[in-house]
């Protein structure tokens, strides 16, 4: 913070007086706001990451909370370009010797082969907040884009889903074409799902290799895909974009596809059908549910749990 011109002397009153716990939002806010006349999006979002690194201290700043400060002072089509961490990485093979090691000694926290009883409606009441745009499909080509309670009603009639909430009913994609499921049309990241789409493992090894990402992310939910696979949905929101990065990287090491690091993928929907062509319909049962996750975050999210 040596150099604050041309900084005006609003901005340096509010750079000089770190906010208090319970602040932290409406001084984001407020700073985003008054460099807007200065600086662009992604130079605000480099900005306020040092500054909430170097004065913030109660508590850890994700970068989803900057990503929103700056989306109400810029707009929404800042996130657009605050967006390039959900792009494709070069992501490492799956290791052999980890993966043999995770196996044989890490104990699954969950039973691959019963479910829990939970429907999609209850959970998805829960994933999601409220004012939330929810993407799902009954098949990859049928897109609907909804707010929550809308979205929790068809749930369990729908094989997919994506795991992060939208932006709006649509937005121009990297072709600059208009569409409902894209990356530009994704608000942030909320959750990292990781497959095992390996024949190698069954789904208790899948288990254990689950396990012991967990040990890494919280774990939220286990969704079986009705296939060979099992998905695990991770909560990511609070984690910065290099943690999210580091986490997926050791995911793909322990046999996960990389395919789920896209932002706007298709999941399998939980507590969902699947409907492959000549058979009958399966249901992608909830393995394992963890509310108390989104109960922990609760605070840093208003009307998250609903």
């Amino acid at each position: 913070m040596a150099v604050l011109y041309p900084f005006s002397s609003k901005t340096v009153e509010l750079l000089e007086n770190a906010p208090k716990a319970g602040e932290t939002h409406r001084w984001l806010a407020q700073v985003a706001g008054a460099l807007k006349a200065v600086k662009s999006a992604e130079s605000c979002f480099k900005f306020l990451r040092r500054c909430c690194d170097e004065l913030v201290h109660h508590r850890q700043v994700p970068d989803s909370e900057i990503r929103q400060a700056i989306e109400f002072a810029y707009g929404s089509k800042s996130l657009c370009v605050l967006n390039k961490a959900y792009r494709s990485h070069k992501w490492p093979k799956p290791d052999c010797d980890f993966i043999k090691q995770t196996l044989s000694t890490t104990e699954p926290l969950f039973d691959a082969s019963k479910s829990t009883g939970h429907i999609s409606e209850f959970v998805l009441s829960k994933l999601f907040r409220p004012t939330d745009l929810v993407c799902t499909g009954r098949t990859t080509a049928l897109t609907t884009v909804r707010l929550q309670d809308d979205a929790i009603r068809d749930a369990h009639w729908l094989q997919f889903i994506v795991p992060n909430p939208m932006l709006g009913l649509f937005h121009f994609n990297k072709e600059g074409k208009k569409s409902k499921r894209c990356q530009n049309n994704v608000k942030l990241r909320r959750y990292l799902v990781t497959e095992i789409d390996s024949t190698d493992l069954s789904k208790h090894d899948q288990a254990r290799i689950i396990t012991k990402l967990s040990t890494l992310a919280p774990l939220v939910m286990v969704v079986d895909s009705g296939g060979k696979s099992l998905h695990a949905w991770f909560f990511a929101e609070d984690m910065s974009d290099q943690d999210q990065i580091r986490f997926f990287s050791v995911a793909c090491m322990l046999e996960a596809d990389p395919k789920t690091w896209d932002v706007c993928g298709w999941v399998r929907m939980p507590g969902g059908n699947r409907y492959d062509e000549g058979k009958p319909p399966v249901m992608q049962r909830i393995l394992f549910f963890n509310l108390g996750v989104l109960h922990e975050r609760a605070d840093t999210a208003t009307n998250f749990i609903g």
